[in-house]
């Protein structure tokens, strides 16, 4: 059976916390360190001149790459969202994204936005790709939720109806910004989580909010929390077995 590693990251546009002034970290270095067949990144940023995090990494580690615009926002003089990426642009000198980097052939991509929280300005999508496994079809899902305080036990009717049917290879990884138990209680029944340690604050984590789940046909071979990379999240990694 086909086999392969999958990494969810937060990279904080490549930069660390406020508490250490957002200290720059090599986000190429760090996504070359996962050794992954596939790796989900939140919070990449694509400035207006120039060219965007996530690809940047691709290009580097030899990677096709999908990914969407969230919002509006400026690096300097600190990281900070400013405006829905769907409001014309008016704002800031880049944009905050979601991307998936992947080994496997892509066969489709597909973004499916999520319903609007009142209390959440940000826009929030479900980044979809059909990937080649070996000649076996994996549906990967990423995304990065809004927090639970805006609501977002909310989207778990849009996320059932979203992901993928159970009796399918499928893997849903990203920055969940919630803990595991809230989390598997919005997945479709069948989905289980395969990572479990502390993300957040990369610094001294107290809490797992970044997250791996899988469907019945995936099998686990080994995973972990890495390292602190200089993000303010510590990174995911899955070794999966694709039935």
């Amino acid at each position: 059976m086909p086999e392969l590693t999958v990494v969810s990251f937060n990279v904080h546009w490549g930069v660390g916390s406020k508490r250490y002034g957002y200290p720059a970290f090599d986000l190429v270095e760090a996504c070359r360190g996962f050794d992954a067949d596939v790796i989900a990144l939140q919070e990449t940023w694509a400035p207006d001149d120039g060219v965007s995090q996530h690809d940047e990494v691709a290009k580097a580690l030899g990677l096709d790459v999908a990914a969407v615009p969230l919002a509006r926002a400026q690096l300097e003089p600190e990281p900070k969202l400013l405006s829905p990426a769907t409001a014309g642009r008016p704002e800031g000198d880049g944009d905050w994204c979601l991307a998936l980097l992947t080994r496997q052939p892509i066969r489709t991509t597909r973004v499916i936005d999520l319903p609007h929280l009142r209390l959440d300005p940000w826009s929030r999508v479900l980044l979809q790709a059909e990937l080649d496994v070996d000649g076996a079809n994996l549906t990967v899902v990423t995304t990065h939720f809004s927090h639970l305080e805006f609501g977002s036990v909310l989207h778990t009717r849009a996320l059932r109806r979203a992901l993928p049917p159970t009796d399918r290879p499928g893997v849903f990884i990203g920055d969940m910004n919630m803990w595991g138990w809230t989390m598997s209680a919005m997945a479709p029944s069948g989905w289980r989580r395969v990572v479990r340690g502390k993300t957040w604050p990369a610094h001294r984590p107290g809490h797992q909010i970044d997250h791996i789940l899988v469907t019945p046909s995936v099998e686990l071979v080994g995973s972990e929390v890495l390292p602190d990379l200089g993000s303010d999240h510590r990174p995911v990694r899955a070794r999966l077995r694709v039935r």
